[in-house]
């Protein structure tokens, strides 16, 4: 006898597909069906008859295997809503979960006297067992082979909370949790990551799986080592680095209901939990938690959905809450807690703004004669100083010395970066190498100037000032390797680095207690942008930064470096006072009806071809006209012409995301079916520019 299903395969697929079985499979089971002559991974969404069928049952294909550990209805019911909300083909969200589902050649680890080792060397080394003992204890099985996976066996180092703490975790572990979502905002160094390490100790105590969400995939190492030390063991690590192995070991430890702790970068809440019950979002107002290429989505709201999907308490973490945050707080969807003083009863840091208009330094030169006067104070008293300055490379443009043409990337519309460590011209955007001895192509010119300043340059000039001491460079191009954020780390925490050079990344997470003087070279790189959250993303930034100084000891000092001290942001960063820039910004986005008073989508519409573009555009504007679905634009990208094609972009602005979805779906409807592939639909983007 043969059972029927629905089955959607892992891939760019929305509609599943029928396939057989000779036993009953349950709903949610990771199957392995043919499929175009392949054999690929798929999961059952349904049980079906054959009177519900409406082709010959002779032409269905058999499904050849299935894992004996299904997906909750939870997990299935949060796949479908991500579907649905951001636009992605369903097979696409099976596939970005669970491309590499369990397979039966992982290798098992040991158990004996109630612990788990990794391997059969790893045991005996620890228990100091013989080669006989080790047969012994084997037959009669005293030790076992294990599908357990998670390496905790207790609490190693107490996790000591002050009264503040406390009494937050007190109000959020509650003896019969259900869903809720609540806000740590604390200043930084207020010991936000040790109250939600707490609550972490809890759930895995109480038998459950927890979710930590990280910005970044180089903060996963400095977090896992701050759990090992009160947990005495590694938590899971997710992210795109990770081997098939590791990842399939992981997915079979969630599926089986495990007690675990898993920390990654966004994709991690994509994964299929058995028995949810924490998720906690760390930076929750960093912009990295949007997935910007490729089907796009929201980490943090989706962390948000998957807490509601499985009863679990949402904690979401941050020293500067995003305006979305704060707006849903005052709507009373979430519960606020707030951490005011340093855990180790520091001051916050004093905040200068050096006008530049007055100290401007001179030529070929961007620190001004106040920061170099400080930085002399603290390195004698041998204190660690951070430069920050928020630009990759050496100089961000190049131009012609005589026709003042810059060097463009042939395959966008940006100019190219010059990185002189390497000695090359780098795209930032389609990661386009150039040799840097180029002709300009307006006057064929072979001399070239570079203007402006990025990270090496300023590296350059901090090594020249400040003769004798050690700096390191800090970003995204230095840590590339496991091995390099290692180095660098070590080296700061050792005093064997002086001066830090560092980008973005450096104000995300990491605690540097001798760390007492911040420079920020140019406050207002980011303050004039056209993106609507400029100024909101200007703001958690240097706030970010400034609270790495002074996290230990004595008081910390911060210097921000703007030709605009006038301006409300710098003033409320320097005053300390945030509610005032908030009620600024919330008020501006009210009277513009922007996010988060508004719902808005963009459509984009990216086409090699600029008139078959320009047409596909025109049949937007008539399907918008005849149904009346006021859209806007069309208007073309902040970067027009971007990996060799050109970009487009319209929106829509309503006040649900219901009506979002509703026009969305009628203009898909109308629209010529070869012309939907070159539209890629973002949902609460992070910037309309």
């Amino acid at each position: 006898m043969s059972y029927y299903y629905q089955v959607i395969p892992l891939g760019q697929i929305h509609e599943s597909l029928t396939y057989k079985f000779s036993k009953i499979i349950p709903v949610g089971s990771i199957v392995q069906i043919p499929l175009r002559r392949k054999t690929q991974g798929g999961v059952v969404l349904s049980q079906t008859t054959e009177r519900q069928i409406k082709f010959d049952l002779k032409k269905i294909l058999p499904i050849k295997s299935f894992y004996p550990h299904p997906l909750s209805k939870e997990t299935i019911e949060f796949y479908q809503y991500l579907s649905v909300h951001y636009f992605i083909d369903l097979g696409m969200v099976y596939k970005m979960a669970l491309q590499q589902y369990p397979t039966s050649d992982i290798k098992n680890y040991f158990s004996f006297s109630s612990k788990i080792y990794r391997s059969q060397k790893n045991l005996m080394e620890i228990c100091k067992l013989t080669g006989k003992q080790w047969r012994e204890l084997t037959s009669n099985q005293s030790i076992i082979s294990t599908d357990r996976s998670f390496l905790f066996d207790k609490i190693v180092q107490s996790i000591t909370l002050n009264e503040d703490q406390e009494k937050i975790f007190q109000n959020i572990w509650k003896k019969n949790n259900n869903f809720t979502t609540h806000l740590i905002d604390g200043v930084t160094g207020s010991g936000k990551t040790e109250l939600y390490l707490k609550l972490i100790e809890e759930n895995l105590k109480a038998g459950n799986q927890s979710l930590v969400l990280l910005p970044e995939i180089a903060l996963t190492e400095e977090w896992s080592k701050r759990f090992q030390l009160y947990f005495g063991c590694e938590p899971f690590i997710w992210h795109s680095k990770q081997t098939k192995q590791q990842k399939s070991r992981i997915l079979r430890s969630l599926l089986s209901g495990e007690p675990c702790v898993i920390v990654g970068a966004r994709s991690a809440v994509l994964l299929p939990f058995q028995n949810l019950k924490l998720v906690v979002c760390d930076e929750e107002h960093d912009s990295s938690y949007k997935q910007e290429e490729g089907p796009r989505y929201h980490a943090k709201d989706m962390a948000i959905f998957k807490a509601k999907c499985n009863n679990a308490i949402c904690t979401l973490v941050s020293a500067s809450p995003s305006l979305e945050s704060l707006y849903n707080l005052n709507n009373h969807k979430i519960i606020s807690h707030q951490l005011v003083n340093q855990f180790h009863q520091t001051e916050l840091p004093e905040i200068a703004v050096v006008d530049m208009n007055a100290l401007k330094p001179g030529p070929r030169s961007w620190i001004s004669k106040t920061i170099y006067d400080e930085t002399i104070k603290v390195l004698k008293k041998q204190g660690q100083v951070l430069f920050f300055l928020n630009r990759r490379g050496y100089a961000p443009t190049k131009i012609c010395a005589n026709c003042h043409a810059s060097i463009q990337c042939q395959n966008c519309a940006v100019n190219l970066v010059y990185h002189k460590k390497i000695d090359r011209l780098i795209c930032h955007h389609c990661s386009s190498f150039y040799e840097p001895q180029q002709t300009c192509k307006m006057c064929s010119s072979d001399k070239f100037v570079s203007l402006g300043i990025g990270l090496e340059r300023l590296q350059e000039e901090v090594d020249r000032l400040f003769p004798g001491y050690k700096s390191q460079l800090y970003s995204s191009d230095t840590l590339r390797t496991k091995k390099n954020k290692k180095d660098l780390i070590e080296d700061i925490f050792n005093q064997q680095t002086n001066l830090l050079v560092g980008s973005q990344i450096i104000g995300k997470s990491f605690h540097f207690p001798n760390l007492k003087l911040v420079n920020v070279i140019d406050g207002d790189s980011s303050l004039f942008s056209p993106d609507f959250r400029a100024m909101e993303k200007t703001y958690q930034l240097l706030q970010q930064v400034a609270g790495r100084s002074g996290r230990e000891g004595e008081r910390g000092k911060v210097f921000i470096q703007t030709y605009n001290p006038q301006h409300p942001i710098f003033q409320s960063i320097k005053n300390q006072n945030r509610n005032e820039f908030i009620q600024m910004e919330l008020s501006r986005r009210e009277q513009s009806q922007l996010p988060p008073y508004t719902k808005i989508s963009q459509l984009q519409f990216i086409h090699p071809k600029s008139s078959e573009l320009r047409e596909i555009c025109m049949e937007v504007l008539l399907i918008s006209k005849k149904h009346q679905l006021s859209i806007l634009g069309p208007t073309p990208s902040l970067i027009p012409y971007k990996k060799n094609h050109y970009q487009e972009n319209f929106y829509f602005k309503e006040e649900s995301y219901t009506s979002l979805r509703r026009k969305i779906d009628l203009l898909k409807s109308k629209m010529t079916p070869k012309n939907i592939r070159f539209l890629h639909i973002d949902i609460d983007p992070l910037s309309i520019a």
